[in-house]
């Protein structure tokens, strides 16, 4: 008769780091903690790679406290900062502590310390009997006043959840880990004496199976073979009977390295599912706990509860994409249907589907808007293949045909300020007054400094040319009679690389939107560095910029992912609208005043309403 100590577990893991890492031990003989301390950032690596060790020393459970002690001898190494093993051996429990660590006995209501540093004991429990065993990081960062607080007629697993909370919560836990063994109960196990007899059964039932199976096949062999056949199948049998390499000795060789090479296949699997389980155990634990401080912080610092939230998908999304179908697959995935639902709704992101404003060819047939400026409630429209200027007033929609002609051929840009719209071509920039439809031809003649122009903007009454060619910006300054001669709004000591630009926007700083995922500002001529930050997908390389005065956001047209993000003017995100509509977008205005995001595309203007 043999008495068996029936335990029951749970798991404390603290957050991992790269230099840090702490995980349980917990296989059919023997259970315990480790803690690794890396420098060179492969916390993670060493430590799987102890916890292979164990499970693979631990196949059979070791006879003695000395065995025990010498096996985690053997296992430690300068990253190991602490390694407690426990075996029960009946209703012996065997306890060995190597480096930092400390392993308490809880019974009845006291906690007592049985192990700290490196130690060994052996002795009896007793059901109820609970032992904590703790790693230098869990010890380092929760009180024993803390730990015996979180007790109280729990069950270990719920005593588990509350000691990983508390040690989340505490500075200094990091690699952190503990062991909760709570004795279940103590059970006697009585062999069964009718053992030998029930071998005997089987035995016996084994051979009468093969008889049948053998008059089954020599019954099937007659029907589908002729006697010939049959005769020279008996032939061919007997020959490799009486083969050397057939002989009795050789097949039961032949078994027993198959045998052998079955469980090396069979002992690989299971290290490589172990190390497999163990690595998403641990992302698991790391995007949780990311899930909650983001649901946490999310009222509190907005920005950060979203990286927080962005953290927790992005350790997710590669085991997702892992299909697995295990129990561990399954509060992946539920998990990570909780991070994209509650990512979602924290980034703002509206999914819309731009309205038609308006068509341009209402007013002229086959008119199509091919660059808009807006100033106020008026948005100037240049429809370059007509030669055609118009004004659509917002949020009226009443469109006029303001000027146009032969002189407008090859126009391009347009801006708008005051009762004014510009109009680059390459022979100049046009003027018209709106207040009369009165044209002045080349107000700014054409100037041999120009390289490409790709954009044109007006500030303050003064003309600004993005010119890409040669990585310039071209200032003209409004005067009594026009405008002043060419000069460079950039400081000379300032020299970017604008060749990838896309457009021009200005609220007194100057804005550009890149194509390679940057957007670039410019104050008084000198380069201010604007970092968008905290968006859930980064943008993409296509972009352009919509800034103005009036207007309190920064909106970025991202046509690679089919969205207009909003940023404040100190790069942090603040909302997103995405749409589905396969249209190319190749501009952007923004009226906070009427609460209306209006798009170029198609020839056409659409709108998204502003949430």
């Amino acid at each position: 008769m043999v008495d068996h100590t029936r335990p029951i577990t749970a798991s404390v893991v603290g957050l991992a780091t790269d230099i840090k890492w702490g995980q349980v031990l917990q296989t059919p003989h023997a259970y315990g903690v480790v803690e690794i301390h890396a420098p060179d950032g492969v916390a993670r690596v060493r430590g799987v790679q102890l916890l292979t060790k164990l499970t693979n020393a631990f196949d059979a459970p070791p006879v003695s406290l000395a065995a025990l002690s010498g096996l985690a001898d053997a296992m430690m190494s300068e990253d190991v900062v602490s390694l407690i093993l426990l075996v029960p051996v009946g209703t012996t429990l065997y306890l060995v502590s190597r480096g930092i660590g400390r392993v308490y006995l809880k019974r009845g209501n006291q906690l007592a310390k049985l192990l700290e540093g490196e130690q060994a004991l052996s002795g009896d429990v007793r059901p109820k009997d609970t032992v904590i065993a703790a790693t230098n990081g869990f010890i380092r960062a929760l009180r024993e006043e803390e730990i015996i607080g979180v007790f109280d007629h729990l069950t270990p697993s719920e005593v588990a959840e509350k000691l990983t909370i508390c040690l989340h919560e505490h500075p200094g836990g990091e690699g952190g880990a503990a062991l909760i063994f709570e004795v279940n109960s103590v059970e006697e196990e009585v062999p069964d004496e009718s053992a030998e007899q029930a071998a005997k059964e089987i035995k016996v039932s084994v051979n009468v199976r093969r008889t049948i199976i053998l008059t089954r096949m020599k019954a099937i062999g007659r029907k589908v073979m002729t006697a010939s056949q049959r005769a020279g199948l008996r032939r061919a049998i007997n020959r490799m009977r009486a083969h050397k390499a057939f002989s009795l000795r050789h097949v039961v060789i032949y078994a027993v390295l198959a045998l052998f090479l079955v469980s090396v296949v069979l002992g690989i699997r299971r290290q490589m599912t172990m190390q497999s389980q163990a690595k998403f155990s641990e992302v698991l634990i790391q995007a949780q706990h990311s899930f909650d401080e983001g649901m946490a912080l999310l009222d509190l610092n907005p920005v950060k509860g979203r990286e927080r939230l962005t953290a927790a998908r992005d350790l997710l999304a590669p085991v997702m994409q892992k299909k697995l179908r295990s129990e561990e697959g399954r509060k992946v995935q539920a998990l990570y249907d909780d991070v994209v639902e509650n990512l979602t709704r924290a980034m703002r992101v509206t999914n819309v589907s731009p309205e038609l404003y308006f068509d341009m060819s209402l007013l002229k047939n086959g008119a199509q808007a091919t660059d808009i400026s807006l100033f106020e409630h008026t948005i100037g429209v240049l429809d370059a293949p007509g030669k055609t200027v118009y004004t659509l007033g917002i949020p009226t929609k009443n469109g006029t045909i303001v000027g146009g002609g032969e002189s407008f051929s090859g126009g391009a840009h347009i801006a708008a300020y005051g009762d004014k719209l510009y109009i680059w071509t390459p022979q100049g920039i046009h003027q018209i007054r709106l207040s009369d439809q009165k044209t002045v031809s080349a107000i700014i003649p054409a100037s041999p400094e120009w390289g490409t122009i790709t954009d044109m903007a007006s500030f303050g009454g003064n003309l600004y040319l993005l010119d890409t060619a040669k990585s310039r910006i071209w200032k003209y300054v409004a005067t009594e009679k026009g405008f002043s001669t060419l000069f460079e709004y950039l400081n000379p000591d300032t020299l970017p690389d604008l060749t990838k630009t896309t457009n021009l926007a200005i609220d007194g700083s100057v804005w550009l939107g890149t194509t390679n995922g940057k957007i670039m500002r410019f104050t008084s001529g000198k380069e201010n560095s604007y970092a968008p930050q905290g968006a859930d997908i980064p943008l993409g390389n296509q972009l352009k910029v919509y800034a103005h005065d009036q207007a309190k956001m920064v909106y970025v047209l991202d046509s690679e992912h089919k969205r207009v993000v909003v940023f404040d003017k100190d790069g942090l995100y603040i909302s997103q609208y995405v749409w589905d509509k396969p249209f190319a977008v190749t501009g952007i205005v923004v009226s906070e005043a009427i609460g209306k995001l209006l798009l170029l595309a198609d020839g056409k203007i659409y709108a998204i309403d502003l949430k």
